[in-house]
């Protein structure tokens, strides 16, 4: 087992993370954004004073894309850093308080976290109806 240390900011923004995908996933509308020609798929969720926003490597692929998996594998062996695919937005009241993306393997980058109640509301929020 690998121990990885996290300052605090980051692990209480992975917990939200953890609380809420399940939710959305299970409320969670599909919803096709396009963005410089490409089309890409979110799954949304918005209940009083939240949204949330999810996204994965999984969404269609754009006309013209190559959908060989060995072409892919040759594009990610580009690059110096792992990508990280996955992603998680989420306001509150208004306001971006938190994005944050991930790696199947476990990487991660907090991009944006402003600390506040709403944190403490987010790890108690239920399927939201």
């Amino acid at each position: 087992m690998t121990l990885h240390v996290a300052a605090s900011a980051d692990a209480n923004a992975l917990a939200i993370r953890d609380h809420i995908l399940p939710i959305l996933r299970e409320r969670g509308v599909l919803e096709d954004l396009e963005a410089k020609n490409s089309p890409l798929r979110l799954l949304v969720l918005e209940r009083q004073a939240w949204r949330f926003v999810h996204w994965t490597p999984f969404n269609a692929l754009a006309p013209g894309q190559a959908s060989s998996p060995g072409y892919r594998y040759a594009l990610a062996d580009q690059h110096t850093v792992a990508d990280m695919p996955y992603g998680l937005d989420v306001w509150h009241d208004g306001m971006h308080v938190l994005s944050l993306l991930w790696a199947e393997a476990g990487a991660f980058r907090v991009v944006r976290f402003h600390r506040g109640a709403w944190e403490a509301e987010a790890l108690v929020l239920e399927a939201l109806s």
